[in-house]
């Protein structure tokens, strides 16, 4: 991406950099982008979130029952992953059952501006990965 097109690369690190200090935990960014990442079918970002997801301290058991769409038992964390599972599989269009659901976890306005960009970068990722077929290779993850 950065051969082609510096100016891609250089706004999504920015992005990303927002993501940092938005208010999203590391865990819950990685799980934003883990979450359209499946959706997606992207291999690479896949196994990209969820090792990252690994190393923010999420359980093996948990990301396990989180990529089998169990719940996880942790409520907030739970709530999160049904609220972007919805975002991305209705286009955006989260009924209101679904919204107060994730408003009750604790989430706020500002959890949802944080979480709409990070499916915006998450999902620019996913695309360009697919199209180019990134190889994956887990040591560019550590």
């Amino acid at each position: 991406m950065g051969h082609f097109s510096p100016a891609a690369l250089k706004t999504i690190l920015q992005a990303d950099g927002v993501l940092a200090s938005s208010s999203l935990r590391k865990q819950e960014l990685e799980l934003v982008k883990l979450v359209v990442s499946e959706a997606a079918g992207c291999d690479y970002c896949i196994t990209a979130h969820g090792l990252l997801s690994l190393l923010a301290g999420l359980s093996p058991e948990a990301l396990q029952a989180i990529r089998e769409k169990r719940p996880t038992g942790n409520q907030r964390r739970d709530a999160l992953v049904r609220f972007v599972r919805s975002v991305v599989t209705t286009q955006g269009t989260v009924n209101d059952d679904a919204f107060a659901d994730f408003k009750s976890a604790g989430y706020t306005d500002t959890h949802v501006v944080d979480i709409s960009l990070a499916i915006a970068v998450a999902t620019f990722t996913n695309v360009f990965n697919r199209i180019n077929d990134t190889p994956i290779d887990v040591t560019a993850f550590v």
